[in-house]
């Protein structure tokens, strides 16, 4: 028989009982001590749950489920006794407080807090899934803040993944406010349900608040079966995580990997509020308070715990449900279609305290531009991981489009030199785009925004570009200006011919169409090696690579080049016109000898060495 409220130095199994720590609807636990002086926590198990062979079966299916884990986050089983009328459980005894008790006196945890506790009990539920076993009752009070990180304790509900289910038919139990909605429609649990009371514990840590309110139990369920939670006060991304991670349907869900991501970024980076909301009575901007937790009974530091010591209550269809308040404790509760909560709104009054965040604008989450890489740049963050890709160097396409220049210069050349200045610009513009994202995600990480945050500062990338890209432009404008200066003054005094093209006409033939073809691609060229040009080289290497992707690509570019390079070219050897604009067309300059021949004709003056005005 059960004996009830051991006292100090009574012995069960070995152990000797030192101090009660707590009592739920499983039964009681001590601090004991074991032969040797250890001291664990020993679980007095009610007589009723071990009373019939299904109960007992139950008992030793939770036995062999915890004594699979092994994990420094979860409390290790090290014995049990299933086989008489005193069944107990022996676990570890943990050194830390409860969640519970640490929100309740300190108040919420701040966003390293949160994010130690999101990744040090998302770790313990991936080594417990691993082992085949469902907690199937996560909730602050069983959750313990040590100074090595949290510890999941009590496994009282904990099943093997494979079982069938373990409560009565038409009957499921759990913790109102972290019982995942799915089985309240009757569904089987699975893991998709722990990890929904993962994302509820973490919203009570967050708030300070239960995550769905308090109140009647069937208003409770219906916030969390519509999904509702209580999330006002928190940052914009905090809340997109945790709304997520809290929705209704399983396959809707946020994975708790992106959860403790966006966790990740608000404790480095901060997160943005949503805008203040002014209620009557209420400032703006005054903090939320942290709800007492109801229902005493759990144990205080340094102890492991269980239930809240009230009774389970079985509520079946059609009894008095909303009559009985949600005070955190676990309770067998009604599944399936009989088991409809009330609409939503209805009954809300019963918690004034709870707040519909009606502001929540789950766009506003997106993540915020970061500051350009040079105006924000810090020392290297360690341990990122990241590598940034190397520019791939393409220079049989390079060749290529240098003789797609020449070749468009002999035809076109106004036309052609623009066209290459702007393609000019679009890959440099395209190269510190694509820097600038390896250089965040060098220090950051890659995220999932990284594709909206460089589509967002192309603009300003672009700008930049265009004033770096200055330099090299002037540079080889003046070149070229210099290069036609000199031409031009060899030609005027008759050292020179330009093909078959007389005095005084406009510029056309093979020989003219050669010259300027090879002038235009002198000045792209002085462009692509001129000053500060690297990053227009490497803002091309990565285009190219985007554009005419690994080795098949870049011999199709370079076999289309090319050919539209000799499509090009093909008229050149025929002679003819030039199309200048929107340069001005030059005109073969009249050889001073020649003009010095048509003046002493007309003014015989000016051969004898008068001045030119002298004429008349």
């Amino acid at each position: 028989m059960e004996r009830i409220g051991l006292s100090p130095g009574a012995e069960i199994g070995g152990y000797t009982v030192v101090a009660p720590l707590g009592a739920g609807g499983m039964g009681t636990v001590y601090r004991a001590v074991d032969g040797g002086g250890q001291a664990v926590a020993l679980k007095l198990l009610h007589a009723q749950d071990t009373s019939d062979a299904a109960d007992r079966a139950r008992l030793l299916r939770e036995v062999a489920a915890l004594q699979k884990l092994r994990h420094p986050a979860v409390a290790a089983v090290l014995d049990a006794e299933t086989d008489s009328t005193e069944a107990f459980l022996v676990t570890e005894l943990v050194d830390g407080v409860d969640l519970e008790e640490r929100v309740r006196e300190d108040g919420p945890l701040d966003a390293d807090g949160l994010l130690a506790l999101a990744s040090g009990l998302r770790d313990a539920l991936v080594a417990v899934h691993g082992a085949g076993v469902l907690h199937r009752d996560l909730k602050p009070s069983n959750v313990l803040l040590t100074d090595g990180g949290p510890v999941l304790i009590d496994f009282g509900l904990a099943q093997g993944a494979e079982d069938t289910r373990l409560t009565s038919t038409g009957l499921v139990a759990g913790t109102p406010g972290y019982l995942a909605p799915e089985l309240l429609d009757g569904d089987e649990p699975g893991e998709s349900a722990d990890w929904w009371g993962w994302a509820a514990l973490l919203a009570f840590a967050a708030t300070g608040r239960p995550p769905f309110g308090k109140g009647r139990m069937t208003t409770v369920l219906a916030r969390a079966r519509t999904g509702r939670p209580d999330l006002v006060g928190l940052g914009q991304l905090t809340r997109a995580a945790l709304r997520g991670a809290l929705a209704p349907e399983p396959v809707e869900r946020t994975a708790p990997d992106d959860v403790v991501s966006a966790l990740t970024v608000v404790a480095a980076e901060g997160d943005r509020m949503p805008r203040p909301r002014r209620t009557s009575g209420t400032a703006p901007d005054e903090p939320a308070k942290p709800a007492a937790a109801a229902g005493n009974g759990h144990a205080s530091s340094a102890t492991v715990v269980v239930d809240a010591a009230d009774a389970t209550v079985a509520l079946a269809a059609g009894g008095t449900a909303t009559s009985v308040a949600s005070d955190g404790s676990t309770r067998t509760l009604p599944a399936g279609p009989a088991a409809r909560p009330l609409p939503v709104g209805e009954g809300d009054e019963d918690d004034e305290s709870y707040d519909e965040d009606e502001d929540f604008d789950p766009y506003a989450a997106v993540e915020w531009i970061e500051e350009d890489l040079e105006a924000s740049a810090g020392p290297l963050d360690e341990g990122t991981g990241y590598v940034r890709p190397a520019v791939p160097r393409r220079w049989g396409t390079e060749a290529a489009l240098g003789l797609l220049v020449f070749a468009a210069g002999t035809r076109r050349p106004g036309a052609t030199l623009v066209v290459a200045l702007v393609a000019l610009l679009v890959a440099r513009a395209f190269g510190s785009t694509v820097e600038s994202m390896h250089g965040r995600r060098e220090r950051r990480g890659v995220r999932s925004s990284d594709g909206w945050v460089a589509a967002l500062t192309t603009p300003w990338h672009a700008l930049r570009a265009g004033l770096e890209l200055l330099p090299a432009v002037l540079v080889a404008g003046s070149v070229l200006v210099i290069g036609a200066g000199v031409t031009w003054w060899f030609v005027g005094q008759g050292r020179w011919t330009i093909g078959e093209n007389a005095p005084g006409d406009e510029l056309a033939g093979t020989t003219a169409q050669l010259l300027v073809g090879a002038a235009v691609l002198l000045g792209v060229a002085l462009v692509w090696w001129g000053p500060a040009s690297r990053k227009t080289r490497i803002g091309a290497g990565r285009l190219l690579e985007v554009v005419s992707p690994l080795r098949l690509g870049a011999l199709v570019a370079v076999v289309v080049i090319l050919a539209a390079a000799a499509w090009l070219a093909l008229p050149v050897r025929d002679g003819g016109r030039l199309d200048w604009p929107p340069l001005p067309v030059p005109t073969v300059p009249v050889p001073q000898t020649v003009a010095a021949d048509v003046l002493a004709r007309l003014c015989p003056v000016q051969a004898q060495g008068l001045p030119l005005g002298a004429c008349s």
